[in-house]
Formats: structure tokens, sequence, C-alpha cells
């Protein structure tokens, strides 16, 4: 007789297909097009590359739109070689995770926690932190800076959880935490982190980087999310120098 074996956390990745005028639209409207792409593009693979070094707990990847799986996959990091690839549901944004939350647990998940592949300082350390959080409390939620949320986790479904009208507001966190007290749910909040959404966050998150960087100089830099560092920061023509002297170039001319 086969013996049953114990079941895991689960942790999915929403990711996009870096095509231009579909990603980061909001930041495109100050640094253009094809370098609010490429910046996506990088902060995905950085994303990838530490959740495919994720160890003890299953691993799906969701993208969208359905016809780019290939594309997505060029994304996914060598260690990403045990990840699923499965495409998001339809409908808006808490239709998709809503699925993508059923879709786990149906699996046998333990607990399941989803992000999103644009925060570029979330690290196996904090997605750690999720997993131990639900051994004690029904729900896990990363705030954003914005107002929003870069990490969701839950103990079982909660489908109450998505049905906000609107995704894209500041009060989209403290609406989620409204409605988890009225469904009588435990939860925690990992420590705040930023998101780039407009323009005036690449200059922040450079910051954060920096500091990040001098920290771990001398010590572990796996989850370091270097091509986002390198786009912001390292290259000749990066984009915090582009939005200082407020002179976005094409990417053809990086």
């Amino acid at each position: 007789m086969t013996e049953k074996q114990p079941s895991r956390p689960h942790l999915g990745v929403f990711v996009k297909a870096p095509l231009q005028g579909t990603v980061k639209t909001r930041l495109a409207k100050t640094i253009g097009e094809e370098n609010a792409r490429m910046l996506y593009e990088d902060m995905a693979a950085d994303t990838l590359q530490w959740v495919g070094k994720l160890d003890h707990c299953g691993k799906t990847v969701f993208y969208s739109p359905l016809k780019e799986r290939e594309l997505c996959r060029t994304l996914l990091a060598p260690e990403c070689r045990e990840t699923s690839l499965q495409p998001q549901a339809g409908g808006g944004l808490g239709n998709r995770m809503q699925a993508a939350f059923s879709q786990m647990f149906s699996q046998g998940a333990a607990a399941a926690v989803l992000i999103g592949s644009d925060c570029p300082l979330l690290d196996r350390k904090t997605v750690r932190k999720a997993f131990a959080s639900l051994k004690n409390n029904d729900l896990v939620l990363g705030p954003a800076s914005d107002g929003g949320y870069y990490l969701i986790g839950l103990r079982a479904p909660a489908p109450e959880l998505f049905q906000i009208g609107k995704w894209s507001h500041s009060l989209v966190l403290q609406q989620t935490i409204d409605s988890a007290r009225e469904i009588g749910l435990e939860f925690e909040l990992l420590p705040t982190l930023g998101d780039i959404d407009r323009g005036e966050d690449i200059a922040l998150l450079g910051e954060d980087l920096l500091e990040a960087w001098l920290h771990c100089r001398n010590g572990n830099r796996t989850d370091f999310p270097l091509r986002v560092f390198r786009r912001l920061l390292w290259e000749p023509g990066t984009l915090i120098y582009q939005l200082a002297t407020n002179s976005p170039q094409p990417a053809g001319n990086r």
C-alpha cells in the first residue's frame, strides 16, 4: 500500500507576457512603452529566478494572455523546471485570483500564497513568512505602498475576498481586510513593500534597491533583483538618469 504523501503549501505567481503597450501602462506614460515593457520583463525574470529556488512547496506560474504561453515560458529560469505553467482564468483580476486559489487548493495544497511579478524587493524570506503565518492564521496579506497588496495567502478558499468591484485604487487592501473581518478570518499583515506603477515610484525603488545592495554586498545576493538594479541604476542611460534629465530614450538608443 502506497503511503499518502503529506500535503504541501503552494505558491502561485501571476505573470503577463512582456508585450509593448500591454504591461505597466500607467508607468509607460512617464518612461515610454518600450522602457516599461523592458522593466516589467526584468521584474518578472528576477522574480521567477528566486521562485525557482524556493523549496518545500508546489509552484505554479499563472500566465496571460492565453496565446502567449511560449513567450511567458522564456521568462522561466532554469531553476523553474519543476514549476507548472498554467493560463490565468478569464475575467477581472478578482475572478482570476479566485480561480488560481481554487486550482491550488484542488491540487491538495495545505495553504496557498499568490504573488505578482512586479514587486522587486519581494523574496523567498517573505514568502516563507507568509507560509509560516498561515499555520496560525486564515489569511496573510503583504501590503503594497500604493494601498493594494503584493501578496495574499489563504489556508482555505475564501471567494468573498475577491468580490471587489474595482482593483486599481488605494483602498484595495483595506476593503480586503474589511471583508476578512466580516467573514471571521484571522489575518496577519507582512511588512509593506513598494511596487512600480508610476514614474515617481522608480526613484523611490532606486533608493530602496541601492540600500539593499549595500546591505548584501558582503553577503548573500541570491534573491537580489539584479536585472532591475541594472536597468535602474547600473547601466549607462538608466531609467533614473532619464527621469532626472526628463529625457526618456527609445530602447534602440540605450
